[in-house]
């Protein structure tokens, strides 16, 4: 059965392809050629090259871990890869670090539960004709576009004041290598991940927010959206959203189809308050006044 479920998703062609051999040692030598630029550019130290070379990388494995909140039978399988040590890992854990302050200037950010009962402490909610309501982005790591999230990274990268020495050129030349050439193995096969990145990779959050964070600005959270008015309270944790909607339920049904045709790649599912819903490790619920959780 965990077999079974493992290969269904790895026969997704739209995501995942099979390889004829393992890449490792072609993939080295393009880790090569980027930091011996960076080397010769001073835009590395040699300490950091030696971070980012691999010298006896493991091969990243490729497991699940089942849905069992999902109610169904067989349960469906979370997709994993486990990259520690493997020969990309240091690429995205390095990226990882000049994305890191992005993610946390995004205007709906919210870092944790902590965060969100500091948030809610703040609010009082007025239930006339008020609707507390939480939106989950189906996949979302797995289904984030890997050319249009370089696009948005090297967006951010060219704005503002730049205070490091390392070039966002090779910041951006190390993100495109460590999310297009992601491999893995499963029952002595290789594949390589052609749609989204992975759970198990460390700039896989922050890739995954920053690509929400720009369709947010563009589509959601604008004067254009027909709907703006009726959002008075947009977070996201990655890809769990928490809103506070002004109108009816039919009305926020109406939102949640409509949000849903704006973007091919991030799909909703929406929960209504009824009177509670359950935000994180929270269950929030209704009343008159600052939120009881």
């Amino acid at each position: 059965m965990y077999n079974a479920e493992c290969l269904r998703l790895l026969d997704n062609n739209h995501h995942y392809r099979r390889l004829t051999k393992d890449p490792t040692e072609d993939i080295k030598e393009e880790i090569t050629f980027l930091v011996t630029k960076g080397i010769n550019n001073d835009w590395i130290t040699k300490h950091e090259a030696a971070f980012l070379m691999q010298p006896d990388p493991k091969t990243p494995y490729f497991y699940i871990l089942s849905k069992i909140h999902k109610n169904k039978h067989p349960p469906p399988g979370r997709p994993i890869v486990s990259g520690i040590g493997s020969i990309l890992e240091p690429l995205s854990q390095f990226c990882d670090w000049f994305l890191q302050p992005f993610v946390k200037r995004i205007p709906t950010y919210l870092k944790d539960t902590t965060n969100v009962l500091a948030l809610l402490s703040t609010l009082e909610f007025d239930k006339d004709n008020k609707q507390l309501m939480t939106l989950d982005v189906e996949s979302l790591y797995t289904n984030i576009p890997q050319e249009a999230t370089i696009e948005v990274i090297s967006g951010l990268l060219s704005k503002g004041t730049w205070n490091y020495i390392t070039s966002p050129e090779f910041i951006l030349d190390l993100a495109h290598l460590a999310l297009t050439r992601h491999f893995f193995e499963f029952d002595k096969n290789f594949f390589l991940q052609i749609q989204g990145t992975s759970m198990g990779s460390t700039f896989a959050p922050s890739l995954a927010c920053l690509y929400v964070d720009h369709f947010e600005k563009e589509m959601v959270l604008t004067e254009d959206n027909p709907y703006i008015n009726s959002i008075r309270l947009w977070r996201r944790y990655i890809d769990d959203i928490l809103i506070i909607w002004k109108g009816t339920r039919e009305e926020a049904t109406t939102f949640v189809t409509w949000l849903n045709t704006l973007n091919p790649f991030l799909k909703f599912t929406a929960t209504l308050g009824d009177p509670a819903v359950s935000f994180l490790d929270l269950l929030i619920t209704e009343r008159n006044g600052p939120p009881a959780t």
